[in-house]
Formats: C-alpha cells, structure tokens, sequence
C-alpha cells in the first residue's frame, strides 16, 4: 500500500516482546506515553512496526507488548491512519498454529519449532481475550507499504528482504517472499551473504530504498539502497528505528532496557565483505 507523502514516519525494527524499548524509542522520538496510551498531539510523526512483535521475548512482555499494541492502533487510528503494522514471519506462524491451519502438519519436529521459536502460541492458547486481539490485529497487517516522495526518493517497507521481481507486488507467492526469506536455522553454517546473495546483487547507488527486519543483526546493516533495520533487541541488543521526513532518512535506537532476560544469538551478519 502507498502510504502519504506529507506524514513522517518512524518506522521500527523487530520488537518481538521488547515492550520497554519500544515505549523508550517511542519516547525518543517525540512520543509522550500516558498509562500506556500515546498522546495523539505528542507526535507529527506516524507509526510503522516492520513486523515480528511477537515471540522469543518471556509470556509477560509479549502481552504487554499485544495490549500496548492494540490499545495503541485503534486509538491512533480513531481520524487518519497514524498506525501500520507489516506482518512478520512470526506472526504468520502463529496465526496458523492459533487456528489450527489444516496445511499445518504437527509433526514431532514441528511441535517443537512451535515450542522453541513460537512461544507466543501458547500464551494465546491460554489467554482468549488476548487471542482475540491479536487476531483482530492480525486482520489489519500489512505485507508491504511504499513511500514515493518523488521520482528520485522511494522507500519500500518488508518485514523480509526479497528479490527486486516480488516487492511490493500483491501475488500469493510474492506476498509469502516479502513475509520470510530463507531459514538461517536449516542451513546453519551458510554465509548469509551466500544465502541471499540477491540482496547484495540487486542493490543500487540510488535513493529508492528498500528497508526491511527479519534478520537479527548486531547493528544497522546498509549496502546502496539496501537497509536492515532489526538490531536484536530481544538479545540484548538494541531496538533500532529509520525516520522519514520528506527525502530525508535518518536513523537512531535505543539500547536494550534489561527489564527482562535477553536470549541468546551467534550473528550471522549481512554485507559482510
């Protein structure tokens, strides 16, 4: 979806659970937080989460981090749109295990990728109300949104790097590219610029950018137009942000608030050459 040139935007990485980041970075920018609502006033700038809220983060703070979310979208939303949400890998996954997607086969090694990599299933399982929020949540994501400025600054938004030929294009196929490129865990030992060599191939001196998360690194990763924004919050990282102001694109983050115990990650870092 194109989303409006006259807004400016501030556009987040992977939160998975990191509520107390998300509300710091938000107040970083601007925001001001009262018993959990955003001040509407506090802001000109408008909201973008790049997907994968959810999971990895302790059942406590991915509930806070669903109700911060959900209390926050409809309330931002109530006029004009001030809120988008792109929809990650992970909360497709668990869309599907939620509903009992027949295509889901519950095999061994699958109940416990459920277990291991999406433990927000069981908090949902056991909690109907936030269940149902995160569902109805779900309704509302987005696969890809684009801010065309001019003919010469372009943003495109993914939660997953994808191949030039899918983005932003509205296909099946294309749609499940721009959610979750290929599993660094099944193919442990692979260079991730080997992996996805398309990234780096297709990038281009220019000024229409594709940004995108998904792919836990230990900072911001940019090649050309190319821009990984997910700086591994949940492993104790940081909580990293692009704000878009006309054709201007700057980026800040603030850094893991230890309110809750970070997990564990052995990088694998793009444009690594």
């Amino acid at each position: 979806m194109q989303i409006p040139i006259n807004n400016k935007y501030i556009v987040i990485g992977d939160v998975h659970g990191c509520i107390d980041e998300l509300k710091a970075l938000l107040i970083q920018n601007g925001f001001k937080i009262d018993k959990g609502i955003i001040d509407a006033f506090s802001s000109d700038k408008s909201i973008i989460l790049l997907g994968d809220f959810i999971d990895k983060a302790n059942h406590k703070k991915i509930a806070q981090t669903i109700e911060f979310i959900y209390s926050n979208y409809y309330h931002l939303n109530q006029k004009q749109q001030r809120f988008y949400i792109l929809r990650g890998n992970h909360e497709e996954m668990v869309y599907r295990y939620i509903t009992k997607d027949s295509s889901l086969e519950l095999t061994p090694k699958k109940l416990e990728e459920k277990r291991k990599y999406y433990n927000t299933v069981e908090l949902l399982e056991n909690n109907i109300d936030l269940k149902n929020k995160f569902l109805k949540l779900y309704s509302e994501l987005y696969i890809w949104l684009k801010y065309s400025y001019s003919d010469t600054f372009s943003i495109s938004l993914t939660h997953a790097p994808c191949k030039e030929k899918y983005l932003t294009k509205d296909d099946t196929l294309s749609h499940k590219k721009m959610v979750k490129s290929k599993s660094r865990s099944k193919n442990i030992g692979v260079k991730l610029d080997d992996l996805i060599p398309y990234i780096h191939q297709e990038a281009k001196d220019n000024q229409h950018y594709h940004i995108f998360g998904h792919l836990s690194q230990a900072n911001i990763r940019k090649y050309k137009n190319k821009i990984c924004i997910d700086t591994s919050a949940i492993y104790g990282n940081s909580l990293s942000c692009a704000v878009i102001d006309k054709n201007q694109l700057k980026f800040n983050s603030v850094d893991f608030q230890n309110k809750q115990k970070p997990t564990s990650q052995i990088y694998n870092t793009l444009f690594d050459f």
